[in-house]
């Protein structure tokens, strides 16, 4: 595959699709799906507030909203979870798909 490095900070792993101008980028594999929100260092817990639900996502950091809207499938909300990388330098959210297959999207263009 090309080679070259994938997943360090401001580094996209192949398939990684850029969104909203840049202020996330996600990846699906399979029934998974990987959210990164890059964000100035360093973020702590305190900073992040994640709502699953089955068909929606809402993510805020530091009081702003980086998502707020309906996903373009559904999730098993047990099953999504959160994480802060090494030296708060993103977010990452990881989904999982109710029904494995490719989403044309990650939110539905209502």
């Amino acid at each position: 595959m090309g080679g070259g490095k994938g997943g360090g900070k401001g580094e996209k792993d192949e398939g990684e699709k850029e969104a909203e101008g840049g202020k996330y980028h996600w990846q699906q594999k399979g029934e998974e799906i990987q959210v990164r929100f890059p964000a100035e260092p360093p973020l702590t817990k305190k900073d992040v507030a994640v709502t699953f639900k089955r068909a929606s996502l809402q993510v805020k950091v530091r009081g702003e909203s980086l998502i707020d809207g309906t996903l373009a499938g559904t999730v098993e909300v047990d099953e999504c979870t959160w994480c802060l990388a090494p030296g708060g330098v993103e977010l990452q959210v990881m989904l999982t798909k109710q029904r494995e297959g490719e989403w044309p999207a990650l939110l539905s263009a209502k």
